[in-house]
This record gives C-alpha cells, structure tokens and sequence, in this order.
C-alpha cells in the first residue's frame, strides 16, 4: 500500500474529509488530494502532524505494510474447523473523490456536483487567458451565478448613471460655451451688428447653443452620430515625399516644405473636425429627442 492510500485510508476512517484533513494541517485539500493521488508526497515534519491526526507511528506511514506497526494481534481462538463458506473478500477498485464546494467548502455528492470554469488571469498583452475547473453544488451554483447577474446588474446601473453625467455636463458646458462665443461675435463685430438685428442674433445663438449640446450628448452617449463625427473628423490626406538635393539649397527647401505640409495638414484637420462637428450637428439637432428616450429606457447602459 502506497503513503497516499494510507493516508486516504486513514482519512476516511477518521470521519474527515479532504477539507477538514488540510485545516489541520494548515494546507490546502488540493495538497491532500495530490497526496491521496501520490502525486506528491508530506515532507517529514507534515508526516509527523500526520501520526498525531491518525494515531499512528511513522514508521506505519513510510513502510509498505497495511497493518499498523508496533499493535500486537489479539491471538484468534483455536477452533475445530467446520465446514463453511469461503469467505469473500471485497477488493475496492477504485474510490471516487470527492470535489469541494468552491463557495460552502462541504464535499460534493456526486447526483449534486456542478462544474464551472472559472478565469483566474485575463488575457493580456503577450498572454493567454488562464481558466480553472470549479466544483458546486447545484443549488451553490444557481446563487453564485444569480449574484454574478445581481452585480453585473448594479455594474451597469453606475456606469449608466456615470455616463448620464459625462454626456449631460459636456454637452450642458458646450452648449453655454457655444451661446457665449456666438452672443458675442454676432453683437460685437460690427459688420454682423449691421447685418443682423439683435432678436435674429439671439435666435442664431440659441440655435447654434441648441446644436452643440445636441451633438455632444449624442457622441458622448455612444449613438450613430459618434460614428458619423469620427468618420468625417477622422478623414485625412497623405503627404506626398519630398525629393531634395543634399546641398543648403536643397535641405532648406526640404524642411521649409515639411513646415509647409505640416501647416496644411493642420489646417485641413481643424476644416474637417469643424465639418464633422457641423454635419454631425445637424444630424444630432433631429435625432436628439429620440437618442434621448432610448436612453432613459434603457438606463443609458448602451452609453457606456
């Protein structure tokens, strides 16, 4: 017999389950099982701990015999021999383990066992995700997975409420932004004073105020009309090469093109976001009622 058949053999018949074994050992059952499953075996002072658990000496632990050592046989009674049945001894083939409940720590019957992977390392730059095998009961695993649902339900409900508040506040300082800047350019540029009256000035402000907030609540909210500003904000040309001659000349008009073609590209990306925040804005003006609802119903979850 094997140290970790011992050992198995001796835990059972101490009413202990892997669990309670390892509690006293100050190990995890994993150990013992790898123990039980002579994949590894108890240092000495371990094994120590172990006599004193079970009751035996060490020397019973280390050798090969199954009786113990050192406990004298009562002497069997001499009888006359009758004619009997032979006796048959009932050899175990195999003993199922039993798995611990991840969440009550209790073994697990086998008509209630449950299983489960379980991800102990996400994936990451350079490297795999990692799973385990998890042990449930039944009714452990139906709580378990009904907490998970409980606070991923709570999870969405605050990065709903944090997404409320980023697309209201931007889109509440732009649109005051936007009132401001046009109050005063369309009443104190004279040319536009001239132009325009001061209630058609307002009337322009508030429009241009009404199209700013929209815009930036529908792309802060997640909606169609991000995806419309990145794609025109986004839009870019490609520099051509410049070809120069290694001489001052020739290296001058090369970084004097590179200034050039930097200046250009900058201007064309303001042009652009501009664009986008205008065409974008215009699309927002009529779908903002409706991006609005759908956010409500849904809790802004979908904003995130």
């Amino acid at each position: 017999m094997t140290l970790g058949q011992k050992i198995k053999k001796l835990r059972i018949e101490k009413n202990l389950t892997q669990k309670d074994l390892a509690d006293r050992l100050y190990v995890t059952f994993q150990t013992v099982s790898k123990w039980e499953n002579d994949e590894n075996e108890p240092d000495v002072s371990t094994l120590r701990e172990l006599a004193k658990v079970f009751e035996c000496s060490l020397d019973y632990l280390l050798s090969e015999e199954e009786k113990l050592i050192g406990v004298e046989p009562e002497p069997e009674p001499v009888v006359a021999p009758t004619p009997v049945e032979p006796i048959r001894e009932t050899v175990v083939i195999h003993q199922k383990e039993l798995h611990v409940c991840e969440r009550c720590k209790k073994d697990i019957p086998e008509d209630e066992l449950e299983m489960e992977e379980i991800c102990v390392r996400h994936a990451g730059r350079g490297r795999a995700a990692v799973y385990r095998q998890a042990y449930y009961h039944k009714d452990c695993l139906k709580q378990t997975q009904k907490e998970r649902e409980e606070n991923a339900r709570k999870e969405r409900k605050l990065k709903g409420k944090r997404a409320r508040k980023i697309s209201f506040g931007w889109a509440i300082f732009g649109a005051v932004a936007a009132l401001g800047i046009s109050l005063g350019v369309l009443l104190g540029v004279e040319a536009c004073r001239n132009a325009l009256s001061i209630t058609a000035s307002i009337f322009i402000s508030i429009v241009i105020s009404y199209l700013i907030f929209a815009d930036v609540y529908c792309i802060l909210s997640n909606s169609f009309i991000s995806d419309i500003f990145s794609a025109i904000a986004g839009w870019s040309i490609r520099m051509p090469g410049v070809i120069f001659s290694w001489d001052i000349d020739g290296i001058a008009w090369a970084i004097a093109m590179k200034i050039g073609l930097a200046i250009l590209g900058f201007i064309l990306g303001v042009i652009m976001l501009g664009l986008g925040i205008f065409i974008s804005g215009l699309c927002a003006m009529v779908s903002f009622p409706f991006i609005l609802i759908y956010n409500i119903n849904n809790n802004y979850e979908n904003a995130v």
